[in-house]
């Protein structure tokens, strides 16, 4: 036996896609509404007095008590004070130099440093060089050693009588080069033994501050030379010319 419910009333059936259907009008009827572009571009979940507040410009003058809203993302302008309270910009300054101490120095003659002033006499300077010329001239002044200009080695030079303790420096360059003061050389040195003999010129591949050379001259410096190298001559001169005249005197023992 089978049995039936038959009820006294007909119940009607929701359709299935009811529900589904009427959250898509909802939406799109909220799409439609007025002022719907400007909510897009709001910021979800901010207040309307939030929103409202940002758009509002920033005050400049004394803050007043309350929450202030900035916009984020924009710098505002410095203030005149704020920008004074930045520190300032570091500047490298400019590496001081030794200029004003070379300056002085420049300003006063060159000093002798191992040289001995008092020991030398008087210096004679060989040389048909015209004008200035040579540099130990000026280096000779500065110094206040006494100096005489000769224009030969003749018998009756002042060279040949010069005192001791003197001092020959010879331009050879302006005198024919060695070829032509070889014999003068030779003779002052055999009979002036104890003057000392500087020989300059710009043919000589390097200074000479050895012996080799004692039969002409005890040292031979290139042209041009700076100052120590001047120096370091007059002072070697001695020196080398002491052994010449030992040398000499060994011969004639």
């Amino acid at each position: 036996m089978v049995w039936t419910h038959i009820p006294s009333q007909p119940v009607p059936q929701a359709p299935a896609f009811g529900p589904w259907l009427g959250r898509i009008l909802a939406r799109m009827r909220a799409a439609l509404a007025p002022g719907a572009e400007r909510a897009t571009d709001q910021a979800p979940g901010w207040p309307a007095a939030v929103i409202a507040a940002a758009e509002q410009p920033v005050p400049t003058g004394p803050q007043t008590p309350g929450i202030t809203v900035a916009r984020i993302g924009r710098a505002a302008p410095l203030a005149h004070g704020a920008a004074a309270a930045q520190p300032a910009a570091i500047r490298p300054e400019p590496l001081k130099t030794a200029a004003p101490v070379a300056a002085a120095a420049a300003a006063g003659p060159t000093r002798f440093h191992s040289l001995d002033e008092e020991a030398i006499s008087v210096v004679y300077v060989l040389s048909h060089r015209s004008g200035p010329g040579l540099a130990c001239l000026d280096w000779l002044a500065d110094h206040g050693l006494p100096f005489r200009r000769i224009g030969a080695l003749h018998p009756t030079a002042p060279v040949w009588s010069a005192p001791q303790g003197a001092a020959l420096l010879v331009d050879l360059d302006t005198l024919g080069g060695i070829s032509e003061m070889a014999e003068p050389l030779m003779r002052l040195r055999l009979n002036r033994p104890d003057i000392a003999v500087v020989l300059l010129s710009e043919e000589v591949e390097s200074h000479d501050f050895g012996t080799e050379r004692l039969v002409l001259a005890d040292i031979t410096l290139r042209l041009p030379c700076a100052f120590a190298s001047f120096e370091f001559a007059l002072a070697e001169a001695p020196i080398n010319n002491a052994a010449w005249q030992e040398r000499l005197l060994g011969d004639h023992a």
